[in-house]
């Protein structure tokens, strides 16, 4: 019994030490990690920064050195059993690290990317939902801009058109060139929905011009978008209009963009004279 007790008491003044000897070795084990990345030896720095957080979990920090090694691995578009596993370890490492630093702006664009680069759209527009105001206009941006990426049209459109501040313009052009997109390459819509898609994208447009009647790039779809309209239009007359309309657009778009440019040279040729090497 006084053996068993002595044994206990051993045990209990050596754990403090083995917990020190693994955060030092925890640390050899990151310290190498960062000189595999940056090295680009990805797999091997991706080993070393698992295996410190395994010595020692309170290194939360190492976190995001495993997200961003497994980020470095992951190719888009792969299907594959081992690159798939690349993203997820991306997602856990970058969640776990925003669990203690939730206030890292760039981890989190991080973790969106990834989600959205893999597909689970439920899951990065469900994170936005749960960690913002869903007035933000970042927020509906940002959720605007996943909704596209995912082909949920109608719901970007809806959600669009909450959308204020300064990128209110860009947000309303970003809806009228995916509408674009669809309507013009995908063969796969029928004239109901092909139709519906132009409208859609005209009418964000014209909503985004009237935010910002200079805005070039828009009005070179809202003239394409009228193009496509033309092309599926059975009216000769109607068909004409069409035509016409997006004529006229593509007028005005050039017209401004060579006001644009002279705009700019003028002032580029006054900055230039007001300098103490232009007199």
């Amino acid at each position: 019994m006084h053996r068993t007790k002595v044994v206990f008491a051993v045990a209990l003044l050596a754990a403090p030490l083995l917990a020190g000897c693994n955060k030092v070795q925890a640390r050899v084990e990151l310290k190498q990690g960062n000189a595999f990345y940056q090295q680009e030896e990805y797999r091997q720095a991706l080993q070393k920064f698992q295996k410190g957080l395994e010595l020692d979990p309170g290194a939360t920090f190492a976190w995001r050195s495993v997200g961003l090694t497994a980020l470095a691995l992951f190719r888009p578009g792969d299907p594959s059993p081992e690159n798939m596993q690349y993203a997820e370890t991306a997602i856990e490492a970058f969640t776990k690290y925003l669990e203690e630093y939730p206030d890292n702006e760039k981890v989190r664009e991080y973790l969106l990317t990834t989600l959205v680069q893999t597909k689970r759209f439920d899951e990065a527009l469900g994170y936005l939902r749960e960690r913002g105001d869903p007035n933000d206009p970042d927020i509906i941006r940002a959720q605007v801009n996943i909704l596209i990426q995912a082909g949920r049209y109608d719901e970007a459109w809806q959600l669009a058109q909450r959308m204020t501040g300064p990128n209110q313009a860009e947000v309303l052009y970003s809806v009228g060139v995916s509408t674009w997109d669809q309507a013009y390459r995908n063969p796969n819509l029928n004239y109901e929905q092909r139709g519906k898609m132009v409208d859609t994208g005209l009418e964000a447009l014209r909503r985004a011009l009237e935010v910002k009647p200079d805005y070039f790039e828009a009005i070179i779809y809202k003239g394409l978008l009228y193009r496509v309209k033309a092309a599926a239009e059975q009216n000769p007359r109607l068909r004409q209009q069409y035509l016409e309309q997006a004529q006229q657009l593509q007028k005005q778009a050039l017209e401004i963009k060579k006001q644009q440019t002279e705009e700019a040279a003028a002032a580029s040729a006054a900055a230039a004279a007001a300098s103490p090497s232009g007199s």
